[in-house]
């Protein structure tokens, strides 16, 4: 897969973004149990790495397309049990998206994935206005539809958590 252009990281300290987006990351922790689990998590789209600062006893492998924020150069080189996509799929084209899961299913089959996948509706249009953050989903390149699509041709659902905020749906997952 090409190298993906840089694309925005979630700023967690601003507010009001900073409680819908520790909401979301609080869904995906409960979703799929990760305080408990000694699984290795593959955080894919990493940004400031909040995975590893709130799960401070997990092994967390933080991949992000700016070298700056990624701890490896290249994810298909190590191992994981689970990958966490949140807010990422919508930054690739649905070719693309179809792609990476492939791939990560050939790294390994038995993984299970976590999707964070936002809604880009009238909710989040209000927030974005309300934030001011007028370019949100400017690099979109996948609708929630053609995200969730492809997860769920690929993948059997294991739990989902809807509408947080009205803007954000959570769906863990484990490939067919």
């Amino acid at each position: 897969m090409k190298k993906l252009k840089r694309f925005p990281t979630t700023d967690y300290d601003k507010i009001p973004q900073k409680y819908y987006f520790l909401s979301i990351i609080k869904n995906i922790i409960k979703i799929a149990d990760l305080e408990h689990s000694d699984q290795t998590i593959l955080d894919f789209g990493c940004g400031n790495k909040i995975f590893s600062k709130i799960l401070k006893n997990q092994k967390i492998i933080n991949y992000d397309t700016k070298p700056e924020l990624t701890e490896c150069e290249n994810y298909e080189n190590v191992h994981f049990d689970i990958v966490i996509f949140n807010h990422v799929l919508m930054y690739l084209h649905a070719k693309e998206i179809e792609e990476l899961l492939e791939k990560i299913k050939g790294i390994n089959p038995n993984c299970k994935l976590i999707l964070g996948l936002g809604k880009q509706n009238f909710f989040s249009k209000i927030a974005m206005f309300l934030s001011l953050n007028f370019k949100a989903h400017d690099d979109t390149r996948s609708s929630y539809k053609e995200q969730t699509d492809i997860f769920f041709k690929k993948t059997e659902l294991i739990k989902k958590k809807l509408n947080i905020f009205g803007m954000t749906d959570v769906y863990y997952g484990k490939f067919k």
